[in-house]
């Protein structure tokens, strides 16, 4: 793999690291105000996304029970890094299944920090 491809793998892992921080200080919240659902911002590789994602806290938790997967709006996931594991009608969850993303993101991981 060139240093083009890696650098460009490394920076899809850090804007959807970004945006999976994002999504858990909306869980956060919506936890703190007892609600059951919310409205997570899609976690895909785009910086200039701005697309939503209605789930429940528990289908979130259920993402964020791997440190390498990802809730995003359908057909937004990154066929280079990832693959869809679960789809529905409002959310598709991806799993990194490029070694160097999945790093990264693992590492980036805050649950784990």
């Amino acid at each position: 793999m060139s240093s083009v491809e890696s650098n460009e793998i490394e920076k899809i892992a850090r804007t959807e690291a970004l945006f999976r921080e994002v999504t858990e200080r909306i869980a956060e919240t919506a936890d703190r105000f007892e609600a059951t659902e919310t409205n997570f911002v899609c976690e895909c590789a785009d910086p200039n996304c701005t697309h939503r994602v209605d789930a429940t806290l528990e289908e979130y938790e259920r993402v964020r029970d791997d440190g390498d997967t990802f809730l995003l709006v359908p057909g937004h996931e990154d066929e280079r890094v990832e693959a869809v594991i679960k789809h529905s009608d409002d959310h598709a969850v991806v799993e990194k299944q490029h070694p160097v993303a999945r790093k990264l993101v693992l590492e980036l991981d805050p649950r784990t920090a």
